[in-house]
């Protein structure tokens, strides 16, 4: 019998260990690829080859759904481990990964619990229930971003500032930039409280819908999570598109943001000294 050459052999197991359905089934998708089951697996002694392939199929996707459990420990804690594990598996399934490292395995997860939660005429707590697990899995996946990006820390050095010093100018010139690090997550849910609460291991109160924006920044490695009202969140996001030398980054979110631009300034004097503190800008020379 000719052996089945390397890349002949990965789609087959590939499909075995990916496709929905039970190992027949499984098997039987594989096979419309030329290959059956004992082209590609040998029984020993003590296990048949259908055996063989079911226990490595199963730890397959255990190791996958451990991974997952690390990455959204809250969301696992809030939906408890059996259910998370049920849509872990299927999100698996359903959306398998098609990259090598496992940083990139739960970046669509929050996409696929909110596709397939339920709709129709619910109670508000009924659904907030169905609505939070996307949210708390859109947060836990940014926190992640947040570590992997690179941050402040890999940027020119980043200079820091008094409120006095911006109201007097010092930093017209300066260039003021959003490190890739920093995630801007816009929630219909106050998920703070709620992470709090779950970080604690307290029971947690479902929360009333309140639109929220969270800044997820980094700074010298450690996670910062911040609240934002709306113009801050404007600037940011004008800012994340482009760095700008601060004074034309302030005369451009002005005439963006609709706000007189001594207003602006007054406000981000306030603002600015500590959010570069946390990692939300870097500000350095020309």
């Amino acid at each position: 019998m000719k052996t089945p050459d390397l890349i002949q052999t990965q789609q087959w197991l590939s499909t075995v260990l990916m496709v929905r359905g039970d190992l027949p089934q499984k098997l039987n998708t594989a096979a419309s690829q030329g290959l059956t089951l004992y082209k590609c697996v040998k029984s020993s002694d003590t296990l048949n080859a259908m055996r063989r392939v079911d226990i490595y199929a199963a730890g397959y996707v255990m190791r996958l759904v451990e991974c997952l459990r690390g990455e959204f420990a809250l969301l696992c804690q809030f939906m408890g481990k059996e259910v998370f594990d049920t849509f872990a598996k299927a999100f698996i399934v359903t959306l398998p990964s098609e990259s090598w490292t496992m940083h990139q395995l739960g970046s669509r997860f929050a996409d696929f619990l909110a596709h397939t939660k339920p709709t129709g005429d619910f109670s508000p707590h009924q659904q907030a229930m169905f609505c939070l697990p996307a949210e708390l899995a859109k947060f836990e996946r940014a926190k992640a971003l947040t570590l992997l990006k690179p941050g402040p820390e890999t940027a020119h050095k980043v200079l820091s500032i008094s409120e006095i010093e911006l109201l007097c100018g010092i930093a017209q010139d300066f260039i003021i930039a959003v490190p890739e690090s920093v995630q801007l997550i816009q929630s219909d849910y106050p998920l703070l409280p709620l992470v709090a609460e779950l970080e604690q291991g307290k029971s947690s109160l479902v929360p009333t819908p309140e639109q929220t924006y969270i800044a997820i920044s980094r700074h010298q490695y450690r996670l910062k999570v911040t609240m934002l009202n709306d113009w801050q969140t404007d600037f940011l996001l004008q800012l994340k598109k482009d760095q700008r030398c601060y004074k034309e980054a302030v005369a451009y979110c002005s005439d963006k943001m609709n706000i007189e631009t001594q207003v602006l300034k007054s406000q981000l004097a306030i603002w600015i000294p500590s959010a570069v503190n946390i990692g939300l800008f870097t500000l350095h020379k020309t």
